[in-house]
């Protein structure tokens, strides 16, 4: 029998739920933590004894002594990013060497991709940020992308690869848009350059991981955005490019995903959106301004990478019900509690006054009108309580809606920035 569990944490809404503190709180309880999707395109914060650090490739567990830290096969990577994450943790004190695997089979985010990216978003509108991250997985999809791997068998095999590129992608974006291309041999020098820094990291780990699944446990697998960002579940066509859900993890690790003991949700006690897209229950200025913050601390609602203020809105429970089931919730740990203190009444939608469920296109979902259920809510400051017992009872109620949409139990409530506000409700 397995000693630890193995978990999957998955954001339940748009990103920006919390997973970071979850994931680092779990990772006590873990030997592995496996990114199994995205790339730099995610900002994971977290506070640490008044240290903020914000991960975006790496994963969340190297925050922790001996801890093993995998970016899977579903990431596409950017390099040189990777190598300035890693140097700034090395500069922190955080040992990373020896600890830090990537898999050789995960795609690499070339400077074409951004440039790409750019145009795109010029074009789309989508509200990308503009790192590559779906042009990366465009030409995985084509079979014409750069894979880790690839990095290990040397400089000439690179500008092969990249002149291939650049004969199938590269001329029809110089044809079309007039786009420059840095050259092959200048792209590969970087690339090996970083993969240098990174040593023997690269390396494959899948049977690693399935071994340490499958015997002694204490696998956490962590997701990057959100179930809505997801390119198939998500609000298409405003989402990311690959697969957010617990699903995902599957795909983006390679191992049995029936080797996995708990699914756990991360939902935020109110929603956020960064960018464009539908968003139901997105409020009006003044709400947006008392959930969002002014931005002069670090948990106030601004994007980790892109520092864009977050559209803030209502909880939206339609929402919250379909991510449920569409990632086989075990478990919901409810983020950012504290936030909602002074605020009266508290809303969270309860279903559409048009759709009987989440639609499926963008322009539907723009139109959902939402109805709403309110609660009184609380005055006190609950960031200090690390009892559930001790919440006062407009919380426990708020607490109690979100498991009766949901019909799964809230296990975790943040109620602060640092890793230790955190109420485990038995």
């Amino acid at each position: 029998m397995r000693k630890k569990k193995n978990r999957i944490v998955v954001g339940m809404f748009w990103g920006d739920e919390g997973k970071a503190k979850l994931v680092d709180f779990l990772t006590k309880y873990a030997d592995v933590v496996v990114r199994y999707q995205g790339g730099a395109n995610a900002g994971h914060s977290v506070e640490v004894d008044g240290r903020r650090f914000v991960l975006h490739q790496v994963p969340t567990g190297i925050l922790h002594p001996d801890k093993i830290c995998v970016l899977g096969a579903g990431m596409v990577i950017d390099l040189p990013k990777l190598v300035e994450e890693l140097q700034s943790l090395e500069d922190s004190g955080i040992d990373w060497r020896n600890r830090v695997r990537i898999s050789p089979r995960a795609h690499i985010v070339l400077p074409y991709h951004k440039v790409i990216e750019s145009i795109m978003e010029e074009q789309e509108k989508i509200g990308t940020t503009k790192r590559g991250i779906g042009p990366a997985y465009r030409d995985r999809a084509g079979r014409i992308g750069l894979r880790a791997g690839d990095l290990l068998l040397g400089k000439n095999h690179i500008i092969k690869l990249l002149d291939r590129w650049l004969d199938i992608a590269g001329k029809l974006y110089e044809k079309t848009f007039d786009a420059e291309f840095q050259s092959p041999s200048d792209v590969a020098s970087v690339l090996e350059s970083s993969a240098d820094f990174l040593d023997r990291a690269i390396i494959d780990s899948t049977k690693f991981l399935d071994d340490t699944a499958r015997n002694s446990g204490g696998v956490l697998a962590e997701g990057a955005q959100g179930t809505m960002l997801s390119l198939n579940w998500g609000t298409y066509p405003f989402v990311t490019s690959s697969e957010t859900t617990a699903g995902g993890a599957a795909e983006g690790i390679g191992i049995d995903l029936r080797l996995f003991d708990e699914i756990i949700g991360i939902a935020k006690a109110f929603c956020t959106r960064v960018g464009n897209g539908p968003f139901p229950t997105e409020g009006d200025e003044n709400l947006q301004k008392l959930l969002r913050g002014t931005g002069e601390h670090s948990y106030d609602e601004f994007g980790s990478t892109t520092g864009r203020p977050r559209r803030c809105g209502w909880l939206d429970g339609v929402v919250l019900e379909y991510s449920t089931r569409i990632n086989g919730i075990d478990a919901i740990a409810l983020t950012k509690l504290d936030i909602l203190s002074k605020i009266r009444p508290l809303k969270i939608a309860t279903k559409y006054n048009n759709f009987s469920a989440i639609p499926s296109t963008a322009e539907e979902m723009s139109i959902a009108e939402p109805i709403y259920e309110e609660f009184s809510g609380w005055d006190d400051d609950i960031s200090k309580i690390r009892e559930y017992d001790k919440l006062p009872d407009g919380a426990k109620e708020y607490i109690s809606a979100v498991e009766k949409i949901s019909k799964k139990p809230v296990k975790y409530i943040g109620v602060g920035p640092s890793r230790d506000d955190l109420i485990v409700k038995e």
